[in-house]
């Protein structure tokens, strides 16, 4: 859990470190993410934001964020291929001069379109694809410049509720959860480190809890970021309520 490994506070948190922090935000839309990447904006940070949306409302969000970022670079690349992505995140590292944290964000598609055993495991494949490769390029881009820093890949799902919802949450969490242990134990000796952020458990779901929001998940990414973060890694974490936590 998140405050297994993250001290519990409750004052407003100053990160006076995130100045001009290099942040990479991949997979950013108009629904989900415009929040991560105010609250690093708010701190000063240097982002650079890849979206699968082109429309005049990235546009406008992007200004939004221009106001408060020490600098600011939006990228309407698809990222459907390793070889697009592997590519993308090339540049983005040669322009920025590496990485001090990269947030990945994905969101499954609705469980209730999935018919078959099939089907499941082609949208676990689906979802694992990009954090796999995004760590990957992004470690090592990192290891090249001998920089330290940390990546936090963030799976969503569009719907949670219901059986085939949660049993589709508890295989993505367990398949991220390895895939996070072991590139952990991969860039652990780079000083990169590796987290995540899953869909609940059904047993969570069940107790009433729900998916983290928005606002929890750029809190745990601010925290991870930042000094107190540094000996955080290999961690599926519960970032539900974390914005309260961190108030």
């Amino acid at each position: 859990m998140l405050m297994s490994v993250i001290a519990r506070s409750c004052e407003p948190v100053a990160l006076p470190e995130l100045k001009g922090a290099r942040v990479l935000i991949t997979g950013l839309t108009p629904a989900f993410g415009f929040d991560i990447a105010r609250a690093f904006a708010d701190h000063g940070a240097h982002l650079v934001i890849q979206s699968p949306d082109d429309g005049p409302e990235m546009t406008e969000l992007a200004a939004v964020l221009a106001e408060n970022s020490s600098e600011i670079s939006l990228f309407t690349t698809a990222l459907d291929t390793n070889d697009a992505a592997t590519r993308f995140v090339q540049a983005a590292a040669q322009d920025a001069g590496s990485f001090d944290m990269v947030v990945n964000l994905v969101t499954v598609g609705a469980a209730s379109r999935l018919e078959t055993a099939d089907d499941v495991e082609d949208a676990i494949s689906d979802a694992m694809f990009l954090p796999l490769r995004l760590t990957e390029v992004a470690a090592n881009r990192m290891r090249l410049v001998w920089a330290e820093g940390g990546i936090l890949n963030v799976v969503r799902m569009a719907d949670a509720a219901g059986g085939r919802a949660m049993m589709l949450a508890d295989m993505l969490r367990a398949e991220l959860s390895q895939l996070t242990r072991g590139l952990a134990r991969q860039w652990a000796d780079q000083g990169i480190r590796v987290n995540a952020i899953a869909p609940p458990t059904s047993i969570a779901v069940t107790g009433g809890e729900g998916q983290a929001s928005e606002a929890d998940v750029a809190a745990t990414a601010l925290q991870l970021a930042s000094r107190k973060g540094r000996s955080v890694s290999g961690h599926v974490l519960d970032a539900a309520g974390a914005a309260r936590r961190w108030c």
